[in-house]
């Protein structure tokens, strides 16, 4: 997701601040990134190693159908984090990537967007008064593009994602699909972009997948994934429709979402607590009753 020295002696600490007044903050590597947009801090975080890795061959593929190469296939990445898009598609080999300090929204007003054959982008979760999501899609809607986007599982609930489910203004039609990872994914803010504790530089807020719309190129994709797909990319699902994805990827709001028997529900919550390298066996609640106190833990009370 991506839009993305104190002193001493009791001085006045003074903010820094870039053009507009937006937050002057510091890049991974020491140097200062001026963002020319204000932005929520929480929206800065970067899309993991793991992530580009699962939609890689995907994207090889829509390359292909769009009789291209990883070379020469253009890719758009819109919102600007710590500028580490480009290097992390490029290990992928993928080195044609527009990914630029700059103010999408500003640019959309413009027109001063890039020229691309696929946007790829993992947009700022933040809605009011930002709207992210919701502008994005207004976006691809508009431009009729291919588009492989990291989202929240609940956007499919969303008006705004039915909306870009119908005939384009192009004339295309929509062909989306869904493609789910083996694991959660987990985001990182770089060091420098939110004044938290190095703890809580990892964050995962939503269930996350990608949402992706390949056009006249859905069907060569889907019968790649059936034939080679699978075995490439060990672990994730394809998916067609939002009602075929795997239960764990499903929104709360879902009717179609299966509700889960108590010893289902146990048995999950041991198998996430083994993923997250807890006990599987712990004690999740105490004890129905009055609470004990060791001698001295509560001076107040009577003894």
């Amino acid at each position: 997701m991506s839009f993305r020295g104190g002193g001493g002696g009791g001085a006045h600490k003074r903010r820094r601040t870039g053009p507009g007044g937006a937050p002057k903050q510091q890049h991974p590597d020491g140097t200062h990134i001026q963002h020319p947009f204000v932005a929520e801090t929480t929206d800065h975080c970067e899309t993991p190693d793991q992530a580009y890795k699962d939609i890689a061959p995907i994207l090889e593929q829509l390359a292909i159908s769009m009789g291209k190469t990883k070379e020469t296939i253009k890719i758009y990445d819109p919102y600007f984090c710590a500028g580490s898009v480009k290097k992390r598609l490029g290990d992928e080999g993928f080195p044609n990537v527009y990914n630029e300090c700059e103010d999408f929204y500003k640019c959309i007003k413009d027109g001063t967007t890039p020229e691309f054959d696929v946007l790829l982008t993992n947009p700022p979760y933040s809605t009011k008064p930002f709207d992210h999501i919701e502008r994005l899609m207004t976006f691809c809607y508009d431009t009729g593009k291919p588009y492989l986007i990291l989202q929240p599982c609940y956007v499919y609930c969303k008006d705004y994602w039915a909306a870009c489910l119908l005939k384009r203004k192009s004339g295309n039609e929509a062909k989306p699909f869904y493609v789910t990872p083996s694991m959660r994914y987990t985001y990182r803010t770089p060091t420098g972009l939110r004044d938290v504790k190095a703890g809580a530089l990892s964050t995962s807020p939503f269930v996350t997948f990608w949402f992706c719309e390949g056009g006249e190129h859905r069907d060569a994709i889907v019968k790649w994934w059936c034939e080679q797909g699978k075995t490439i990319c060990p672990g994730c699902c394809l998916r067609l429709n939002p009602k075929a994805l795997p239960r764990k990827f499903k929104d709360s709001h879902d009717d179609t979402r299966p509700r889960l028997r108590k010893k289902q529900r146990e048995a999950l919550k041991r198998r996430e607590a083994k993923a997250a390298g807890l006990d599987p066996n712990r004690r999740m609640k105490r004890k129905k009753g009055p609470r004990k106190f060791n001698r001295g833990d509560a001076p107040h009370r009577k003894k």
